[in-house]
């Protein structure tokens, strides 16, 4: 089976994608992941494919062990005579892996949207000779667009340029919180790391080093007051912006996230443009604290 074999008519569309042999588990994590690559700023959006949709399928999921799910992709593309579309195969440890692209049983999510992006954007490269009239629209709306946001993106290089190089750690034992703030940081350029609770989290820390902490307040374990003391009284880590999250939003959650010693707040779930502006300040303050912490080293010759 091929691994690719049908061009995306629009670099923009939202990429239908269409599932064989998950269980039900899976395929709500699945459809999840997805539904939160709505978010703007993301290059791709994803979807599940709906039978009923005159659009056809552009990715398939597809466990190449389940007879029953080969069967029922071979009738799909017999019936709308279509190519056989790109194929994403997923098996278990230790077997083979056919194909190109493939997962391993149980599903990570991060894993599995990064690979979906890999292979939106190997479907956008032969764009130009599968829809060459498509691809001078887009090029067109492209230049069109590049005359609008050039200005804007002269008068954000710094900001830009901050943002290629952090690292952020998100530290959250819900897995759809893990996702959102994960899409979101990707949307900005920057990479991260995730920690299920606040014990896997300080281990983390002691190997590697962040520039900014996104920890949940209720958690398994140490909750994130109490790990955000710890953090604070590191030598490694007292300076590093932490950003509580939460579900709750009164005045006494934030007293307490302040006398915790974190940097800022967020309420879930997460919006957009709120996140954008916190990450931002927060970066920003901290790289301010850093620069005056060095220059005061150095006077004092350390």
């Amino acid at each position: 089976m091929n691994s690719i074999s049908t061009a995306l008519p629009c670099a923009s569309k939202k990429i239908l994608i269409s599932v064989f042999g998950l269980s039900e588990y899976e395929l709500r994590l699945v459809r999840s992941v997805l539904s939160l690559t709505m978010a703007s700023g993301r290059k791709h959006s994803y979807a599940l494919f709906d039978a009923s949709q005159a659009a056809d399928p552009d990715i398939v999921i597809l466990d190449p062990d389940n007879g029953q799910a080969r069967a029922a992709l071979q009738e799909l593309i017999a019936t709308r005579n279509i190519p056989e579309p790109a194929t994403v195969f997923i098996s278990n440890a230790g077997q083979a892996k056919p194909g190109k692209y493939h997962l391993l049983h149980p599903l990570v999510p991060t894993k599995m949207l990064a690979l979906l992006d890999q292979v939106a954007d190997e479907l956008e490269k032969v764009l130009p000779a599968a829809f060459p009239a498509s691809a001078a629209v887009v090029q067109k709306a492209d230049m069109d667009k590049a005359a609008i946001v050039q200005p804007l993106v002269q008068k954000n290089l710094q900001a830009a340029a901050m943002q290629t190089a952090y690292r952020a750690l998100i530290i959250d034992d819900s897995p759809t919180a893990r996702i959102k703030i994960d899409l979101e940081l990707r949307s900005m350029k920057i990479a991260s790391d995730c920690a299920e609770t606040g014990e896997q989290a300080l281990q983390m820390l002691e190997k590697k080093n962040y520039d900014i902490i996104f920890l949940d307040i209720v958690m398994p374990g140490a909750d994130g007051y109490e790990i955000c003391k710890i953090i604070r009284r590191h030598p490694q880590t007292k300076r590093t912006p932490v950003v509580m999250l939460t579900s709750k939003s009164s005045p006494f959650d934030r007293i307490r996230g302040s006398l915790s010693g974190c940097s800022s707040y967020l309420t879930k779930p997460v919006e957009h443009l709120k996140f954008r502006a916190v990450v931002e300040k927060t970066l920003t303050a901290g790289d301010a604290i850093f620069t005056m912490d060095k220059n005061q080293d150095l006077a004092m010759g350390i």
